[in-house]
């Protein structure tokens, strides 16, 4: 692939560089065309907001659904003999 073609990018091509940049796994050349994208697509900028924005939301709702439906150490114990003896079964 030419650098001309890493650098100007579609906008299929700038929501998959936005998800692995997000794994931290973008080289120089496609975080430039990226970069470049970014600045003249206003449809990906809005792409990427709507993602962080959903990232953020479940991640706020997990954390709320792990506090309310948090099992004590005995309740655990005992949901995981019951489980173990219809193994056994």
């Amino acid at each position: 692939m030419s650098l001309f073609n890493k650098i100007f990018i579609q906008c299929k091509e700038a929501t998959y560089l936005h998800e692995k940049k997000r794994a931290g796994k973008l080289d120089a050349a496609e975080s430039l065309g990226l970069w470049i994208h970014m600045l003249y697509c206003s449809f990906c900028r809005q792409f990427v907001k709507q993602v962080e924005f959903l990232e953020a939301t479940a991640h706020k709702f997990y954390q709320t659904a792990e506090k309310r439906f948090h099992l004590s150490p005995t309740r655990k114990g005992e949901m995981q003999k019951a489980f173990e003896q219809e193994l056994k079964k």
